[in-house]
């Protein structure tokens, strides 16, 4: 065999070695050699007779020299022995016949039987048909994570109980922007019959619930009850929180990466200046109150103002309008500000009204076109149907669906009722509605939770409707489906609504005293339940992709109220569901992670999407789109896939032209490339291995691929590894322990022939 060696000396840099690529008689490896390794098409010292060289990075499996056969010829190049011209393009290593992408390794596809190099056709940079194949009646529940109780040493050990919405964002605790680190954020409460006590605010993992930070100073004591909010109000580009203040008012937190803390911003209040800051705290809103504040730009200017009841603040916490102050309805209206007119300026909509933030005059102002006599209540908005409005000109526009001390209505922007209004099923006040195509007719249907069923509405249900719309019912009471649920005790609570299956029929999700629950949209079917104690508020389950997986959870609330409210010992709609009391925060997925992609953002408890961007980002009034008009949208408290593809699965490769190895002695640092080839991104972290001359070689190193890759995105990952002298194969792997879920799981493999370090001519 040719000497072998490697330039150790001066600049510590050596080349990967290649011996053989020609299929020498002494023992070469024709047939293995790795694009860009036999030979570099003039660059390297490899020869026309593809004997050992340098291989350098430039090539493609070329040779340089000599006569090429016409079998050979790639355009300008002559490929290598052991290589061959893929689609008439480039030079690629030779691989057994394929069938299935799962047969190709060195980051290829198969085509026709051959491994093609992905690149090869430049359009070709992943597989279009990895998708989830999702059969919605075979989801298993299972645990992902549960917070109980703060770490020893915590300044309020006792506070583990949660009856408020959950919110989730990644704050960018890590500093670093190529990760997707998602944190839910919740306040806590001490004991059964205390939730009216100053509660405590937590930031916990989104990944594994480990604890990140608790709020310490008791001056900053949070409403329990309330549901918090996040996004980026002061344009940083980093979220904040803000949470109702014990006793009225609200407080800001920011993260200080300087002292790695959550630190408080503003105590609202009054301000002397514009400017601020506030000179004192107000107390909006009082005590016991559970709607919480919403985040939104009314100015247009790119600085958010945040909502408690109707009362305005700036994003430095001063109150800028208080003319509404705090409606009066049961125990706190929750905010729901849109653009419902589509005049580019936005709007609160009340069960009672309608106002339009005036950056002029900085106050809400009644919009003339509002002539109801509706009664408050809990709102939510979209486009229930073609209903144009005289005062404006036979627009049409969205409707307002809304929840009023029982009872379910429909209304135009003027008040003109076209559904209800009709009691909810079940009696109670009813919970805050949700708006999705729970059927999959492609029309909006809405929801509510009463005291003992959960219910869905459907226009197609009501005298005059369209049966086969109504899940092939003739109906007149509007009632698409209902299911028995066990909410006595406020009857009030919220829900949230999620396309698991992407089949564009919307599953709703709904948490009672005793079991969270998953509905299939059309039939109301459950399809999944788990146990979930507690005296309930307006809280409701959010479904976001809380660890960064770009995979679905959902993140619910848990307290030890329901230990006294009579829960049964199984969930009598899935009876292999069992109820226990617990506390704190619980993630839930499907145990095989089936379900369709989401964003890795609820911020809110009045969610609607175009309102946040995926790390919590306020666009300004101007940017915002009309949900209602975009599609796969038209919708309130449902979540989706952004810029996912809904089915979508990653797919890890290795392989393809690296750079040179670099040698310190006998110690090489290994490069692979590493890419996904799939249709939905992958997180970082996935552990690529390096073994000696085969997978069941000894490991060389292990090294984590260090960014999330994107669909179509490449990474080099690098370990170091001690080579004594040799000359070896390495053997890489992606995903060896196969803990990533991905397309294909059998083309995760290259080999890189005749490497070596700080060896001398034999």
């Amino acid at each position: 065999m040719r000497a072998l060696w490697a330039l150790g000396f001066a600049s510590m840099v050596a080349f990967l070695l290649v011996p053989g690529c020609g299929g020498d008689s002494d023992g070469g490896v024709a047939g293995n050699c790795l694009p860009g390794q036999c030979g570099t098409g003039g660059g390297g010292t490899g020869g026309a007779d593809g004997g050992s060289g340098t291989g350098g990075t430039g090539a493609t499996g070329a040779t340089d020299g000599g006569d090429c056969p016409a079998a050979a010829q790639c355009g300008a190049v002559c490929c290598a022995s052991g290589t061959f011209c893929a689609l008439g393009t480039k030079c690629a290593p030779v691989q057994p016949p394929c069938t299935t992408n799962d047969d190709c390794w060195f980051d290829s596809y198969c085509e026709n039987g051959e491994c093609i190099p992905y690149g090869v056709p430049p359009s070709k940079t992943n597989d279009p048909s990895c998708k989830l194949k999702i059969e919605i009646d075979q989801i298993v529940p299972a645990e992902q994570c549960r917070w109980t109780a703060p770490p020893a040493g915590d300044p309020f050990p006792d506070h583990v109980h949660v009856m408020s919405t959950p919110v989730v964002v990644d704050f960018d605790l890590d500093g670093d922007p190529n990760t997707l680190s998602p944190s839910i954020v919740f306040t806590t409460f001490p004991t059964q019959g205390s939730y009216g006590s100053p509660g405590v605010l937590r930031v916990i993992s989104g990944k594994d619930c480990s604890h990140q930070f608790t709020v310490p100073s008791p001056t900053d004591a949070t409403m329990s009850p309330a549901s918090v909010a996040v996004g980026d109000i002061d344009g940083d580009g980093r979220a904040e929180i803000v949470a109702a203040a014990h006793g009225g008012g609200l407080l800001a937190f920011k993260w200080n990466p300087a002292t790695s803390a959550f630190e408080r911003l503003w105590r609202s209040g009054p301000c002397a200046t514009p400017a601020g800051p506030p000179t004192s705290a107000d107390n909006t809103g009082g005590g016991d109150q559970w709607g919480g504040p919403s985040l939104h730009d009314l100015d247009n200017d790119g600085s958010a103002e945040i909502i408690y009841g109707a009362t305005v603040y700036g994003a430095n916490g001063c109150i800028r309008s208080n003319t509404l102050g705090y409606p009066a309805y049961h125990k706190g209206y929750i905010p729901v500000i849109a653009d419902v007119d589509e005049d580019g300026k936005m709007e609160l909509v009340l069960g009672n009204g309608i106002y339009e933030w005036s950056a002029t005059t900085g106050n809400w102002v009644a919009e003339s076109y509002y002539t109801g006599s509706g009664a408050a209540g809990q709102v939510a908005v979209a486009d229930m149907g073609n209903y144009p409005l005289t005062s404006l000109g036979n627009k049409d526009v969205a409707e307002v669906v809304v929840i009023s001390s029982g009872n379910i209505r429909v209304q135009t922007l003027e008040g003109t009722i076209v559904f209800g209004p009709t009691p909810i099923p079940g009696g109670g006040s009813g919970g805050p509605p949700t708006i999705a195509d729970f059927d999959g007719d492609g029309k909006r249907e809405f929801a509510s939770a009463g005291g003992s069923q959960y219910v869905v509405f459907d226009f197609d249900c009501l005298a005059g409707g369209t049966a086969a719309d109504c899940n092939g019912q003739s109906k007149t009471d509007g009632v698409l489906w209902s299911q028995p649920s066990k909410d006595q005790s406020s009857n009030v609570t919220g829900s949230s609504v999620f396309d698991f299956d992407a089949d564009g029929s919307a599953e709703a999700v709904y948490a009672d005293e005793c079991f969270l629950r998953i509905y299939e949209g059309k039939t109301g079917k459950v399809l999944y339940s788990a146990a979930r104690s507690s005296g309930t508020t307006y809280e409701n389950p959010v479904i976001v992709d809380v660890d960064g997986d770009y995979r679905t959870e959902i993140v619910s609330a848990v307290n030890d109220y329901a230990g006294t409210l009579g829960c049964p010992a199984t969930d009598p709609l899935f009876p292999t569901a069992q109820f226990a009391v617990n506390r704190g925060i619980v993630v839930l997925r499907d145990e095989e992670d089936r379900w369709a992609a989401s964003r890795p953002v609820w911020n809110q408890h009045a969610y609607a999407v175009t309102h946040v961007g995926d790390q919590g980002q306020l666009p300004a009034s101007g940017q915002v789109q009309i949900n209602w008009k975009q599609p796969g949208l038209n919708n309130f408290r449902q979540n989706v896939q952004g810029d996912l593809d809904a089915l979508g699965e990653p797919d890890l490769t290795a392989g393809g032209e690296v750079g040179s190895v670099k040698c310190t002695g006998t110690t090489a640092t290994i490069e692979a490339r590493v890419c996904n080839r799939g249709t939905l991104p992958m997180v970082s972290g996935t552990e690529v291995s390096f073994y000696k001359n085969a997978e069941t070689g000894p490991l060389l190193c292990t090294a984590p691929i260090p960014i999330a890759l994107g669909v179509g995105e490449c990474s080099v990952v690098s370990c170091e590894a001690e080579l004594g002298g040799e000359v070896i194969d390495v053997f890489v792997k992606v995903d060896p322990q196969g803990l990533s879920k991905e397309c294909h799981e059998n083309n995760n493999a290259a080999v890189y022939k005749g490497v070596g370090c700080g060896l001398v001519p034999r």
